[in-house]
């Protein structure tokens, strides 16, 4: 199964874990995933350079062997609807109820490329992008002999990551949860909603790389139809969500798993880019609010609420990013190791029992 993909990532089965930025991909998930043979995938993009490698550093230490990832988004600067003195004062309410100052501090910033350097310099074997073509660190990945796994939304994405030096295409479809991974905006700057299914065998028909599906992808039976649609893997995230070692609370897998079919969609307000998740009350106050202050600071603005509200494990102000299928989450959290393992198995049960009906 895969084996282009398993070989040129140096892993055992075709799962690739999302690198999940904000404390989800833990080092602890990380190296779980890549023990289990798959890929995992550490999100670096909200970390700082020394924060990024101490956790590089880590995943690799409890990788037992196996090939760790990062990933780092590579979007651009959007425009703000509002300014920074606006959105504070609609949020002081919400600050004055965590104990927290009416204005939040100067956020820091992060050099992308910086970022991606320190990264490569700790012995990542994949770099994973987002929101963006390679071009800006494609010859930072080729010196250091890593491939580059690329996210997109659309053929014409696709086919332009390639061409920037894009050894693994990412499918996103409109199913999963999280930042879009779109760059190029549709007519009248709309963004494309194609799902899953629909974009695996267009992309897989449009490049010669690698795809990997990503988006709804749950369990075993997924794992199979990515494949036969032409991925040669794929790529999870909220199913892993459910885990042991995921960074997340059981106040917010519980969140998940009482989420209905249609209850996730698509958020602006978060962090001036488009992003599935579960509605909560923090979601409202800023979509009722005055505006955001785009990409990347509308997350740096109101990131002190979410560091209290986390460690208060109140729900209601964190962001819950999830795929459509964010239900599917296991009612008991389970190993992650053994989460790939039991996924494989599926996965050749569901192909064998198509092939004896067929």
């Amino acid at each position: 199964m895969a084996e282009n993909l398993t070989k040129l990532l140096g892993i055992r089965h075709p799962i690739l874990l999302a690198g999940m930025a904000g404390g989800p991909t833990t080092p602890e998930l990380v190296g779980a995933v890549s023990r289990g043979g798959g890929l995992g995938v550490l999100g670096v993009n909200s970390m700082t350079v020394d924060a990024a490698r101490a956790a590089v550093r880590a995943s690799r230490e409890l990788a037992g062997g196996g090939p760790v990832g990062a990933n780092v988004l590579l979007a651009e600067a959007t425009d703000p609807t509002t300014d920074d003195d606006a959105l504070a004062d609609s949020l002081s309410g919400v600050r004055g109820c965590f104990g927290l100052p009416p204005r939040p501090g100067a956020p820091g910033t992060v050099d992308q490329r910086e970022l991606v350097q320190a990264v490569l310099d700790e012995g990542i074997a994949a770099l994973s992008i987002g929101m963006g073509d390679p071009t800006p660190v494609a010859a930072m990945a080729k010196k250091a002999g890593v491939p580059i796994i690329a996210m997109v939304t659309t053929v014409e994405e696709a086919v332009r990551v390639v061409a920037a030096g894009a050894d693994v295409v990412v499918a996103q479809g409109w199913e999963a949860g999280g930042h879009r991974s779109t760059f190029i905006p549709g007519p009248r700057d709309e963004l494309p909603q194609i799902g899953t299914f629909a974009l695996v065998p267009q992309v897989a028909a449009a490049v010669d790389v690698p795809v990997v599906a990503a988006g709804g992808v749950m369990d075993g039976g997924g794992i199979a139809a990515a494949l036969c649609l032409g991925a040669e893997g794929v790529q999870m995230g909220t199913r892993f969500l459910g885990t042991a070692q995921s960074g997340v609370s059981e106040a917010y897998r519980e969140r998940l798993r009482a989420a209905g079919a249609a209850d996730t969609r698509i958020i602006r307000h978060v962090s001036g880019r488009p992003a599935r998740g579960v509605p909560n009350t923090i979601v409202a106050q800023l979509e009722d609010g005055p505006g955001h202050l785009g990409w990347p600071r509308q997350a740096a603005a109101w990131r002190d609420i979410r560091t209290a509200a986390t460690k208060r494990d109140d729900m209601e102000f964190v962001p819950l990013w999830a795929g459509q299928n964010a239900q599917a989450v296991a009612a008991v959290a389970d190993d992650a190791q053994a989460l790939v393992g039991r996924l494989m198995d599926d996965a050749r049960a569901v192909l064998a029992r198509v092939a004896r009906s067929i």
